[in-house]
């Protein structure tokens, strides 16, 4: 009756709970309690009252208690099923796995076909990880019970920890179809889908389980793997915050948080979170590795390499605080220690993507090349989304000089990241490369080029100060100056300069830029400052003591072999600019100083045989300049502007033979740029090959047709053979090119004589002198083209034909070409045009006396036949002067005949005025009284003309005959006028112009910026 009774309360309890009544559930086993305590008061022994006991304990949530109960019924009765089956349920509950397995199996041999048991034992085998035994246990389970949506979650659970993604699947699948709100079946499936790549539907299914479950963890973390596996790591983000929100101690979902950060570029966050995950778990080496590729990735790297030290001191080694050491000590330039570092890492472990890129930057710093390519591209093989690795294959390809598969690595780059400075900065330096190697680059290379490093300066120039810094600020100049914006650059390299005023580098280039500008005078102050930093910095006492400087310049070599081999030094390309800057200023002798001085300090010394070479060729040495351009060539014999400024020297030597043969050579190994084969055109012209000419200045334009001087020497030779439609062609493309190009307008001028276009050649002559106001033989060649031109449109005996020639006879007479020249012969054509010109104008004695002067002249045997021949005319056939010109000459008898002149003419005016009509006329009578006043005071004048009035007509006839008498005894030319013989002026000199020195030079300049490719930063080795 009391067993009955305490069931009872038991009974009503268990229907209260279902009610979801916990309050009265509670109350009834208590009353259950307390009535089967009284029972087993009475009856200790009774297994089942025990068992009951047991069950309302464990409801009351008093499981030790409860555990109690068990143990007493089973000591009472082993085979109770009910009392063996709850207590494995409590041990359950307790955690106690494998306690609670034991139980279930002792029900299991007991009753093999208890569902429930079989159920919980693949529950406890799951928590105690023994999956295999799970899946087979809740498999039997399933096979009593295949309606039991627990078992199989859990099979499911056990499957796909097993990696069986497809049958643990199907396994949340059945779940799901008899509970289709189960929200882990949900999430499981979404893991076995994520694991079986399929992230979409992983996605799809996270969401549902989150919808279901907002507040499970677990969830939030699947999502946040998931989003991660598709890139969106700002939302995976989001999923593993508001994990860490249900579980905010949970270490592994804060260092997955915090892995997240450090990818999406927030290291400093990214530390805060590792920091957080050792305080939850100091011992966790996961934690500690990322925390020291935080401290390297925001650019800490000495306490980058204490915390991967600590690392490996406190706990096993590992090859990722190796790799992670290695990249600290690179960036602190310790390339021994670091490549020391990296392998051990790689001893350690697996090959490492971050660690092969290491390694691979140690052998490009150090200038192996080839092994840098190779570790390069082993990193890649492993992540192909290794940035730094990219950059770096660049970087070695474009020092390689394979230019086109080093932009290919960059454009990868920019794929991966397309706002990466380092990519677009050395996309640029290549592209730049590229062109000067090309021979037809054509406008797309060139926009490529000008767009990469503007959108490098676009980019750059979004950073915040502190963000770009000494490093950045010279890029940007460095970037300005490829641009040819040297003002610009100028800026730059002040700004970089603020930050690090010990570093002489901006300076040096901020001098490179104005020379650029040809503001010498500045560089030269700036060239000065900056060495005596540099002494200051190595310890000298001053600049002025050699053997200090000595000593600073051993010190800084010795400095240099060990830690920057392979790159250009700084000191060699200030002394290089401070040559060439004294060079411009025409201080020779200390530009060559300051070339030698650079050869001494550098690795190979070709800038500085080349400045030598050009200081040498301003001051005509020319033998002196090709020692030194040899000198170039022994070093680098391929180095084609040495070449082309040999050949111009010899070319300048007159031994165009020599210059031919070996500007061919050039040719032979491919190296015919423009110049070279513009100088072996003109050193076949001169040798007269005209066809090899013609060839080379064709080759020339396809390779440059920018190159003037190429299409002015086609143009030459064009005119020569009569082809003047192909030479006005050309002439009008280079004035195109060059407008201020004196000698095409020169000789468009004469082209255009040819055609019988004398109006537009005198127009080019014109602009041509408006150029080069002091080029003497442009003068003739004006002078020249006025007198073809009078003769073309004017008759000889015109007062415009007069007047033509006349004014360019006073042009040439004011000319400094007649008055100090100091070429003889072009003086002596001068003079020839000047006594030409006067002849036609019948200023016969000026057209003879400097056709005297210019006989007198020397170096003139061009010129004295023609002026011997046109004196000897004017002289032998008289040429008929004007009959006043006879009287009023100038000569040693000049004043007899002014006199002569006087008195004849005052003799025929007297005796007509002395006639009596005479005073009749108006305004001749008051002088006719006068006259007859004089000679005829009582007024006889009317008498004596009655009576001589004959003898006074024959007497003026007379007088008159005696004025004209020299015009008429001049006598004139037999045929007409003098023919003289056909001349021209000396054709202005086609030389290659000093402006190829000058192009060559200001190449030398630019090539001193030394635009090296920017190396990735090592904080992208921190990659977590």
């Amino acid at each position: 009756m009391q067993s009955l009774y305490a069931r009872a309360w038991y009974s009503k309890a268990l229907a209260l709970l279902n009610l979801k009544n916990p309050i009265g559930s509670e109350k009834n086993f208590e009353k259950a309690l307390e009535a089967f305590d009284a029972l087993l008061e009475i009856n200790p022994k009774d297994t089942v009252a025990w068992q009951y006991r047991g069950n309302i304990l464990r409801y009351l949530d008093r499981p030790d208690e409860a555990l109690e109960a068990f143990e007493k019924a089973l000591a009472f009765d082993p085979e109770n099923i009910p009392a063996r089956y709850f207590k494995g349920l409590t041990l359950g509950y307790l955690n106690l796995p494998e306690k609670a397995l034991e139980a279930f199996r002792g029900v299991i041999e007991r009753d093999p076909e208890n569902a429930g048991a079989l159920y919980y034992s693949g529950l406890a085998l799951n928590q105690l990880g023994r999956h295999t035994e799970a899946v087979s246990a809740l498999s039997e389970a399933l096979k009593i019970n295949p309606d039991n949506p627990g078992a199989w979650y859990y099979r499911g659970v056990s499957l796909y920890i097993l990696g069986k993604c497809m049958e643990a699947l199907e396994a949340f699948e059945k779940t799901l179809a008899l509970e289709p709100s189960h929200a882990g079946a949900w999430e499981g499936k979404a893991k076995a889908y994520l694991s079986l790549g399929r992230r979409r539907e992983a996605l799809r299914a996270c969401e549902k389980a989150i919808e279901l479950e907002p507040s499970s963890a677990g969830a939030w973390e699947t999502q946040g793997k998931i989003l991660k596996g598709i890139g969106r790591r700002e939302e995976a983000l989001g999923a593993f915050e508001k994990s860490l929100i249900l579980e905010p101690m949970n270490a592994e979902n804060r260092l997955e948080k915090g892995r997240l950060l450090g990818s999406l570029g927030r290291c400093g966050e990214a530390l805060l979170e590792f920091e957080s995950v050792l305080q939850i778990d100091s011992s966790l080496t996961e934690a500690k590795i990322n925390k020291g590729k935080a401290l390297l990735a925001i650019g800490n790297y000495q306490k980058a390499l204490d915390s991967f030290s600590k690392t490996l001191k406190e706990g096993t080694e590992n090859s990722e605080s190796w790799g992670g050491m290695g990249s600290c000590l690179l960036a602190l330039g310790k390339y021994y220690e670091a490549m020391k570092a990296y392998e051990r890492a790689l001893a350690l472990g697996t090959e490492n993507s971050c660690t092969l890129s290491g390694i691979g930057e140690i052998y490009y710093e150090l200038g192996d090349l080839t092994r840098a390519l190779e570790f390069f591209e082993q990193a890649l093989s492993l992540d192909i989304e290794n940035a730094f690795a990219w950059n770096g294959k660049g970087n070695a390809l474009c020092k390689l000089g394979k230019y086109r598969e080093a932009l290919e690595a960059y454009e990868n780059l920019l794929t991966l990241d397309y706002e990466s400075l380092p990519a677009r900065y050395n996309k640029g330096i290549v592209l730049s490369r590229l062109k000067a190697r090309l021979k037809n680059s054509g406008e797309s290379l060139e926009n490529q080029f000008q767009t990469a490093f503007k959108k490098y300066l676009e980019l750059s120039g979004k950073l915040s100060e502190n963000k770009i810094g000494s490093e950045g600020w010279k890029c940007r100049g460095l970037a300005f100056a490829e641009l040819g914006e040297y003002e610009e650059a100028i800026k730059a390299f002040d700004r970089a300069a603020e930050y690090s005023p010990e570093y002489i580098t901006p300076a040096v280039y901020k001098g490179i830029s104005l020379i650029c500008l040809k503001r010498y005078e500045e560089a030269l102050v700036l060239f000065e400052q900056a060495e005596e930093i540099f002494y200051t910095n190595m310890g000298a006492e001053g600049k002025g003591d050699p053997d200090e400087e000595k000593k600073a310049e051993e010190s800084w070599m010795m400095n240099f072999a060990m830690n920057f081999a392979g790159k250009k030094p700084i000191l060699e390309i200030l002394r290089n600019a401070k040559g060439f800057a004294l060079d411009a200023l025409g201080r020779y002798k200390d530009a060559f100083e300051a070339f030698e001085d650079a050869r001494k300090v550098s690795g190979n010394g070709k800038i500085s045989f080349s400045g030598k070479g050009i200081v040498f060729a301003h001051c005509g040495k020319w033998k002196k300049a090709i020692e030194e351009f040899d000198s170039v060539l022994i070093l680098d014999p391929e180095n084609v502007p040495a070449s082309v400024m040999k050949a111009f020297a010899l070319i300048r030597l007159e031994e165009f033979g020599k210059a031919a043969e070996f500007l061919e050579k050039l040719t032979l190994k491919d190296c015919d740029s423009d110049l070279s084969l513009c100088l072996l055109g003109f050193a076949f012209s001169k040798q007269g090959d005209l066809e090899k000419a013609l060839r080379a200045y064709r080759k020339a334009i396809e390779a440059n047709p920018k190159n003037i001087h190429a299409r002015n020497g086609l143009a030459e030779i064009c005119f020569i053979i009569g082809n003047s439609t192909g030479a006005l062609k050309e002439l009008e493309a280079s004035i195109a090119e060059a407008p201020d190009n004196a000698y095409s307008r020169s000789l468009k001028g004469r082209v255009e004589l040819e055609e019988q276009e004398c109006e537009n050649a005198l127009d080019s002559f014109r602009r041509a002198l408006t150029l080069d106001t002091e080029n003497q033989r442009l003068m003739l060649w004006d002078a020249y083209g006025r007198y073809i031109y009078a003769e073309s449109f004017f008759d000889e005996d015109s007062a415009r034909f007069r007047y033509a020639l006349l004014t360019a006879a006073g042009k040439l007479e004011k000319a400094t070409v007649c008055r100090e020249a100091k070429d003889s012969e072009l003086r002596a054509y001068a003079l020839y045009f000047l006594g030409l010109f006067y002849c036609k104008v019948h200023y016969f004695r000026k057209a003879s006396e400097r056709l005297e002067e210019c006989l007198k002249l020397e170096n003139s045997r061009k010129v004295k036949q023609p002026a011997a021949l046109l004196l000897k005319s004017i002289r032998a056939k008289k040429p008929k002067h004007a009959w006043w010109e006879w009287w009023f000459a100038p000569g040693a008898r000049s004043f007899i005949k002014k006199t002569g002149f006087g008195i004849i003419v005052a003799l025929i005016f007297s005796i007509l005025l002395s006639h009596p009509a005479a005073s009749t006329l108006p305004f001749i009578s008051w002088p006719a009284a006068y006259i007859s006043q004089i000679f005829y005071p009582a007024g006889e004048n009317i008498t004596s003309w009655a009576l001589y009035g004959r003898e006074y007509v024959i007497s003026v006839l007379i007088l008159s005959f005696l004025l004209v008498l020299p015009g008429l005894s001049s006598g004139s030319v037999e045929n007409g006028e003098i023919e003289p013989e056909t001349l021209t002026p000396p054709f202005p000199d086609f030389y290659i112009p000093v402006s190829v020195l000058e192009d060559f030079t200001e190449r030398l300049e630019k090539s001193l910026f030394s635009t090296e490719p920017m190396r990735e930063s090592i904080e992208k080795l921190g990659k977590f």
